[in-house]
């Protein structure tokens, strides 16, 4: 087949690493010609020398998407396509604010979208609630119009997709750790020295207000009133956002690694002891089976995703409750038994999850279905 995957509206966060594993992976399935559609995000990452001739790329930068952007962008991705004739066009992270002539499986990844229960939606403001509403409107009716397919990564976010969208052709694909997270190398992350009585809290993350960092001020004055004064918080945002999100003061026991490449996460999560995971809406994170893969226990919201993703691999707590989260931490910190075990049971729950490699065949075969589909009249 001759696929097209589009990566180029692109510019952070987890849907940068979803598209650069599947991307890579796709190195082991030589019969297939691949056209990569490569926005800023991916772009920062991806070494084009690593892939053979039957890889061709096409770089874009369209910046943020805005509705006056999105006719650019749907005319320049359409002139390419209509050049490169692909048999299926592959968006990691939709929507694309495009409709291809190919048909079009797209990752559905908008978690608040489909968690209406969520507690994230009783702390924004009307104001807040009527974007995000006005948003999913639109950004529903780009999904139903451009594809022919969903890509989801749990069968409770295939349940809601189905449901939402009105549309019974979803997929689920279970996400996993990418393959840097098989390799050994280390990479200088930018913190400072670790002292021995430290234990430091890893939240790997680009800012969205629904990730609820927020939280962490109040988390570290519950634990220091507790008498905890040696625990660190470890997050990774751009400055002006930790400035922001933090302020100036009172952020000793918080400190910004800054954003990190996608191969410099583990020598990241190394140098961590926990990781703390405050969200309050996923339809997935790779932050949970990164962690089991380092064996890194995980404290995290105890809601219907979490347990999903992590079953008896982590630790709960009470969501946007500092207490609570407190609470979890110090049962975690002072009980070897519980670190042991949820390290064990990570390292296990990490087995109900494709591997990188069977992900992307998986995305493959099932390009291959609805080609076949789109094929005998069905978009």
């Amino acid at each position: 087949m001759r696929i097209l995957i589009n990566a180029a509206t692109l510019r952070f966060g987890g849907a940068v690493q979803v598209a650069l594993s599947f991307i890579y992976e796709c190195l082991n399935f030589t019969e297939h010609e691949y056209y990569v559609f490569v926005g800023q995000g991916v772009g920062k990452s991806l070494k084009k020398n690593d892939f053979p001739p039957n890889f061709s790329f096409y770089d874009f930068d369209f910046g943020p998407v805005s509705l006056l952007k999105i006719p650019k962008i749907s005319s320049t991705l359409s002139k390419y396509e209509k050049c490169i004739k692909p048999d299926c066009v592959i968006t990691t992270s939709g929507p694309s604010y495009w409709h291809s002539i190919a048909p079009h499986l797209m990752g559905f990844n908008l978690g608040l979208y489909i968690y209406n229960d969520s507690p994230y939606f009783k702390i924004i403001s009307p104001y807040r609630k009527l974007r995000i509403t006005l948003k999913k409107k639109l950004h529903f009716w780009f999904f139903m119009r451009d594809a022919s397919g969903y890509l989801v990564q749990t069968d409770d976010v295939k349940e809601r997709v189905i449901k939402a969208l009105k549309n019974e052709r979803v997929y689920t694909v279970s996400n996993t750790h990418s393959d840097f997270f098989n390799d050994s190398t280390n990479y200088k992350v930018n913190l400072p020295f670790k002292r021995d009585d430290e234990i430091w809290f890893l939240t790997l993350s680009s800012y969205y207000k629904h990730k609820n960092m927020e939280i962490i001020p109040s988390v570290i004055a519950e634990l220091n009133n507790r008498g905890y004064k040696n625990i660190k918080f470890i997050v990774t945002l751009d400055k002006s956002t930790f400035k922001n999100v933090f302020g100036i003061k009172n952020t000793k026991d918080i400190m910004n690694a800054g954003p990190v490449r996608p191969e410099e996460c583990p020598s990241l999560y190394r140098k961590c002891d926990y990781t703390f995971i405050p969200s309050l809406a996923e339809c997935f994170s790779a932050s949970y089976p990164e962690a089991m893969k380092l064996k890194k226990p995980i404290v995290t919201t105890d809601l219907p995703f979490a347990h999903r993703i992590c079953d008896n691999a982590a630790i709960y707590y009470k969501p946007m409750d500092s207490k609570d989260a407190a609470n979890a931490i110090e049962l975690l910190i002072n009980d070897l038994n519980l670190r042991e075990t949820l390290m064990k049971n990570g390292l296990q729950r990490l087995k109900h999850f494709d591997s990188a490699k069977e992900r992307a065949k998986k995305i493959l075969d099932i390009c291959s279905e609805i080609k076949c589909l789109s094929g005998s009249g069905s978009k």
